[in-house]
């Protein structure tokens, strides 16, 4: 089966999101089952030139073309590559890609990977604009009612909010959750932690709470600073490292940080490939987010046995098993933010009880292997 993979921004460049990173991960597992992968992306971040990402499947980017001629060059590529199957990741790449199958024949696959058009955005993000997502929004359902064959949703609570809000049909969505390579991950250790802590300056006893995530509205940051005080206030021996590439909310996070007087104790990391060493060298994981379809860095965490507390969105408590797998706080309430750290950080008990959860919860449900396997499925009924 040769699929054509669409995604918004081409999956070896530095910085990507999860959806970028999970579709890299499953690409061998996907060739090893027959599935012959080309991949067409919009943007190209850090990557010079079009090419073979690892000399095994071909990779285009659409960066640079007008609108109307990425639709060309999509239509072009479903031709000459003789594809069996189009899939779909990400607003650009649906609509797009979608278009681009008309009178093809050829089954469009969409994966729905977020809830873009919850309430909390106009509520938290300064550059949401209703007009503009009401323009998103109908494209999607346009596109989605005349060209997708099947629809894939990483969470339940994903369908749920795409069923509701684009009208997709529930018979034709499958969930299947994202997976992330343990190979990749590696385990938590002593020796490591150690190491990694040396690495950065930071000292054994140090509490140290990491974040990841772009520096952009929806991932909440700013809550995270804010609970910081409370946190300082009664362990004063803390630190926050934030892991993720700079972005629309940069400037005001630097702001607040320089407001609170928290420089000393909050460092700005930017991109890092490193991600699994600095969660084996935490104590705690803090997911600040305003909404999630997954959150995969909660998947990351859960694997490496990392104690989490996260915003109670409701794929988030999918994910974390209602508070089994991890503790849950009220979106936007940085108080309860900072208790819930400060309970991982006093009750020791609750945090081993947490990550033996947490680790249970990712071997059962978000394996690399599982999650691929979820998705040939989805291919093979959609062809």
């Amino acid at each position: 089966m040769r699929i054509l993979f669409i995604i918004d921004c081409r999956i070896d460049s530095p910085g990507v999101g999860g959806a970028e990173t999970s579709l890299r991960e499953m690409i061998p597992y996907f060739r090893q089952s027959g599935i012959d992968p080309v991949v067409a992306a919009f943007l190209r971040r850090g990557a010079d030139v079009d090419g073979e990402t690892d000399d095994t499947y071909p990779t285009y980017c659409l960066d640079g073309l007008s609108r109307v001629n990425q639709i060309r060059e999509l239509r072009r590529l479903i031709v000459a590559e003789n594809v069996d199957l189009v899939h779909t990741t990400l607003f650009q790449a649906d609509v797009f890609g979608r278009v681009a199958t008309a009178g093809t024949r050829v089954p469009v696959v969409t994966s729905l990977v977020t809830i873009p058009y919850d309430q909390a955005r106009y509520r938290h993000d300064k550059y949401a604009r209703r007009g503009k997502l009401a323009a998103a929004r109908f494209l999607e359902v346009a596109t989605g009612s005349l060209f997708a064959d099947r629809f894939h949703a990483i969470t339940q609570a994903v369908k749920d909010a795409s069923v509701s809000a684009l009208g997709v049909p529930a018979d034709r969505t499958t969930v299947v959750y994202r997976g992330r390579d343990e190979r990749r991950l590696g385990r938590r250790s002593p020796g490591r932690r150690r190491l990694v802590r040396e690495q950065l300056g930071i000292a054994d006893d140090t509490f140290l709470v990491l974040n990841v995530g772009r520096q952009d509205y929806p991932k909440g940051q700013f809550v995270l600073l804010e609970a910081m005080q409370p946190l300082l206030a009664q362990e004063p021996n803390a630190i926050l490292l934030i892991a993720g590439r700079p972005g629309a909310a940069t400037p005001d996070l630097e702001k607040l940080l320089a407001s609170k007087r928290l420089n000393d104790r909050v460092r700005f990391l930017g991109h890092r490939t490193d991600v699994p060493d600095l969660m084996a060298a935490a104590d705690a994981f803090a997911l600040s987010s305003l909404w999630e379809g997954l959150g995969c860095v909660n998947i990351e965490a859960l694997a490496m046995e990392v104690p989490i507390v996260a915003t109670d969105l409701p794929a988030v408590r999918e994910v974390l098993e209602d508070g089994n797998a991890g503790l849950l706080f009220r979106l936007g309430d940085s108080a309860a933010l900072a208790r819930g750290l400060l309970r991982i950080r006093r009750e020791r008990g609750l945090a081993d009880a947490l990550t033996q959860r947490g680790r249970q919860r990712f071997e059962q449900l978000f394996t690399l292997e599982r999650s691929a396997d979820g998705m040939i499925r989805i291919f093979q009924s959609a062809v």
